[in-house]
């Protein structure tokens, strides 16, 4: 029952915020073209500050003394490799291919890692599933903002490619980040709690969006790339990184935290970035929405095994 709680505690939120958007929406309260400002909105204004929190008070040092840190980073982009050579081959649309990449290796990992394995190992988990949180959202960010722009529509000089790249929201989060990271002055509790507090406004708002602007019609017609993704990234993904773990032995809080990682939805930061960069929206925000109803079960059933085991 304890498992099943901690499972539930993490995706209630998450229906909630979409409930509240798609009540909003059908309320005649908010617009579709203010949705669509919002959006925009929250991801160049908010977003940028949870880059920010992740990457200020993180210990850069600790990645030569964890070894389950180098593992994450090179299990995320062997998976990345994987899915920018398949996924061309099965869709033909640009708009489509980034956003689907990006689904398939992008997991919701500031929300639910941290959360999970401070429910099951308290609070020495939590701290480790923030340093490798603090090194797999900057990689997640900067592919996927690379990906999406490669699929925005023609042929991008790789200049004009970095470019884009470090004009990302995301991306001028995270180097102020670590710029103020480095820096041998500490920030005021006065700047500190503000920061915090827009950090934590980014999901619920960007949940609540999506909640408002999905169409029942785009998920019976992305029915097929929705089911395959679904299961690659909440079962089949997991499998693999947990039994090259087991092979390997790793200390079995190292496990959980690198599955944790790997096991939860769909970033909801995936929605807004492909609205913002000509990606498919709608096919997104379905996955957000999916992978996030659908890992209620997942995610339960994964603790459960590795609790047991």
């Amino acid at each position: 029952m304890n498992n099943l709680m901690i499972a539930t505690n993490a995706v209630i939120p998450f229906i909630v915020y979409l409930l509240a958007g798609l009540i909003c929406k059908k309320s005649g309260l908010v617009k579709e073209e203010f949705l669509k400002q919002l959006n925009s909105f929250v991801f160049r204004a908010f977003f940028p500050f949870i880059m920010f929190n992740n990457l200020y008070d993180v210990d850069f040092s600790v990645i030569g003394k964890s070894f389950f840190v180098p593992f994450a980073m090179v299990m995320t982009i062997i998976l990345i490799i994987l899915a920018m050579i398949f996924v061309p081959i099965f869709e033909k649309e640009d708009p489509r291919k980034g956003v689907i990449i990006q689904a398939i290796f992008r997991g919701n990992t500031v929300i639910y890692a941290i959360p999970l394995v401070e429910s099951v190992y308290g609070s020495v988990g939590a701290m480790k599933a923030s340093i490798l949180v603090a090194f797999v959202v900057p990689l997640y960010n900067i592919v996927s903002v690379a990906v999406l722009e490669r699929y925005r529509g023609g042929k991008v000089p790789f200049t004009e490619l970095l470019k884009n790249i470090f004009k990302n929201p995301l991306i001028v989060g995270a180097i102020a980040g670590i710029l103020f990271n480095l820096l041998p002055v500490t920030m005021p509790e006065c700047l500190r709690s503000p920061i915090a507090q827009l950090s934590a406004m980014a999901t619920p708002l960007s949940l609540i969006v999506l909640g408002g602007s999905l169409r029942m019609a785009s998920l019976k017609r992305d029915r097929v790339p929705i089911i395959l993704v679904t299961v690659i990234k909440l079962i089949m993904v997991p499998a693999v990184v947990v039994s090259i773990m087991k092979y390997l032995h790793f200390d079995p809080l190292e496990l959980f935290v690198v599955f944790s990682a790997f096991a939860t939805p769909v970033a909801a930061a995936s929605y807004p970035m492909a609205q913002s960069m000509g990606g498919d929206a709608d096919l997104a925000g379905e996955y957000v929405v999916v992978t996030t109803l659908t890992s209620l079960l997942t995610i339960f059933l994964w603790i459960l095994y590795l609790t047991k085991v």
